[in-house]
């Protein structure tokens, strides 16, 4: 990882890559449409569309803490401090699955300070290389039972979590502690299938939780079930299950599961977020159990027909054991968030961000870098300005 160890340095074991790409069938689904905004892991796109997008994400977020490193300490998105970044920068290709046309592919390449981010201290020695690919992968729609399921497999969206990787279409630029340290990126195969018109599963076996790593050559489970409200609101439930130590024994088996929501209220969207995992340790003496937390709420008003849009986002991170930023802490935050999309040019989406963000951590290691020894301090202020731009030939 450049300059930050984000995942687990305690558990030293991750996931191997069982599921190679040349093995798997993949997912087409994971090209953003941001004709509109769609938020909670948006990564699909219109089944009938094909076509290339480009994305670029650059951004300026300035400290009050002025640290000497420039890093945003257990961050693992948007972590440069001080310093006009590129924080990423991808281009992809795909078409989608269809009735008509039941084979989708997607292929991808991407770059930036973020990207560099997702390769952790456990990664195995081809993971320079694949934290370079975007969502590589393709995917068959096969007739099941009257109704359609969407089979995938290769690099694929990560299940858990509200907020997506791409920071364009999330309700604001920085995303929250909680989702940094669950998988943005998955290699393995996916099955969804709409159990009624508004009721759709996906059942996932996986890689691991890192993705780059491997730690063993066992696979990962994964689950989600979604209710439709309507078409802006909704119920998700999301479960993680399987080895991520050396130590492959069922008692030592990572658990992870959330619940998220999205409502719709007239020109406002209400978001909640609310997780929990759990993980015995293996190799620590007396093999104890650490657990971690983490929940948000958004208060988003977006009115569709308008290109501004404003939120405030409170949060909490709960790591008081390390195991995943390596910091036994409680991190607690507010976000204000004021956005301007301007969508008038043909295929092209110019996202205009100002954010103010608190952030307070405490426990034993808790704290952000200050000053020119980067000392530890328990608060920190940031001034954001982001532009991100997607181009979309659909």
């Amino acid at each position: 990882m450049t300059g930050l160890v984000l995942r687990d340095p305690v558990t030293l074991a991750r996931r191997a890559l069982t599921v190679r790409a040349s093995r798997v069938v993949a997912f087409g689904l994971a090209g953003l449409h941001v004709a509109a905004p769609a938020y909670a892991k948006a990564q699909t796109t219109d089944a009938a569309s094909s076509g290339v997008d480009a994305y670029v994400d650059v951004a300026y977020l300035a400290s009050d803490n002025e640290p000497a490193g420039h890093l945003w300490r257990s961050k693992a998105t948007s972590a440069v401090l001080d310093r006009l970044e590129l924080n990423n920068a991808a281009l992809w290709a795909g078409k989608g699955s269809t009735s008509e046309s039941r084979w989708g592919f997607q292929a991808g390449i991407q770059a930036g300070e973020d990207v560099d981010n997702l390769e952790s201290s456990e990664a195995g020695s081809s993971a320079d290389v694949l934290k370079h690919l975007y969502y590589t992968n393709v995917s068959y729609l096969a007739p099941v039972g009257g109704r359609e399921l969407l089979i995938t497999g290769g690099l694929i969206p990560g299940h858990i979590g509200y907020e997506n990787f791409q920071a364009i279409d999330n309700p604001t630029y920085t995303r929250i502690y909680g989702v940094d340290y669950v998988p943005y990126f998955e290699w393995g195969v996916s099955a969804e299938y709409p159990i009624d018109a508004a009721l759709r599963g996906k059942l996932l076996i996986v890689n691991g939780w890192d993705y780059l790593a491997s730690p063993n050559h066992l696979p990962s489970y994964g689950a989600q079930l979604q209710w439709d409200l309507d078409d802006e609101s909704w119920l998700r439930g999301n479960i993680f299950y399987g080895p991520e130590q050396e130590a492959t024994g069922l008692e030592f088996w990572r658990f992870a599961g959330e619940a998220i929501g999205q409502w719709r209220i007239g020109d406002f969207l209400l978001i909640g977020n609310l997780g929990w995992g759990t993980e015995k340790q293996a190799l620590l003496e007396g093999k104890p159990r650490h657990d971690w937390a983490w929940g948000a709420l958004w208060a988003y008003w977006q009115p569709l027909d308008r290109p501004w849009s404003a939120g405030l986002r409170p949060e909490f991170f709960d790591d008081e054991d390390g195991l995943q930023s390596g910091a036994r802490q409680t991190i607690g935050a507010v976000t204000v968030a004021l956005q301007y999309r301007l969508e008038r040019i043909r295929r092209n989406v110019l996202s205009v961000r100002a954010e103010y963000r608190f952030d307070r951590s405490t426990g034993p290691d808790g704290g952000f870098y200050r000053g020119a020894s980067d000392d530890l301090v328990p608060e920190q202020q940031l001034f954001i300005i982001a532009v991100n731009w997607h181009f979309d030939s659909r």
